[in-house]
């Protein structure tokens, strides 16, 4: 091993310039949000595209007939509460967010989170018109309701 195999040549410290540090203008940064703003929505909405192409695949696939038109219209809101979905994650607000805020509940199911979906907070359901029940029916189940005893045995259980 040769004297100079072993030796350091250091960088000219003249020569080591660094780049002045200013801070970024209120005009830059809001530049910076807006861009990354975009960058991520264009990102969610490639993914949605992927994953709405998936699902139709998979649906054509077990002979789902997706040229339907109520297909399309049950598959168009899936797609978009996945995007919104995937924007709320981003922290991004999209409209299918307040849907499913007013919608869904999560309440706790044994030790763990459970979603529970409640149509009526949007939709409006007619009440189903029944059939008054015969006098008999009717009466064995106020008796029921109100504790009688209905059960009778044949036997004599105090034997």
């Amino acid at each position: 091993m040769s004297d100079e195999e072993g030796k350091i040549i250091q960088f000219p410290t003249n020569r080591i310039t660094r780049p002045v540090e200013r801070p970024d203008s209120k005009e830059d940064v809001q530049f910076k949000k807006r861009i990354e703003k975009e960058q991520t929505k264009k990102f969610i909405e490639t993914t949605v595209d992927d994953l709405s192409l998936d699902l139709i695949r998979r649906f054509v696939s077990l002979a789902v007939k997706t040229n339907n038109v109520n297909f399309l219209k049950d598959l168009a809101l899936l797609v978009d509460v996945m995007r919104g979905l995937l924007y709320r994650d981003f922290g991004l607000n999209h409209p299918a967010q307040r849907l499913i805020d007013k919608m869904v509940q999560v309440v706790p199911s044994n030790g763990q989170n459970a979603a529970k979906i409640d149509y009526s907070s949007v939709l409006e359901f007619k009440k189903k018109s029944s059939k008054p029940l015969n006098e008999d029916i009717q009466n064995e189940l106020n008796d029921l309701y109100n504790g009688s005893d209905m059960f009778e045995s044949d036997m004599d259980l105090d034997d």
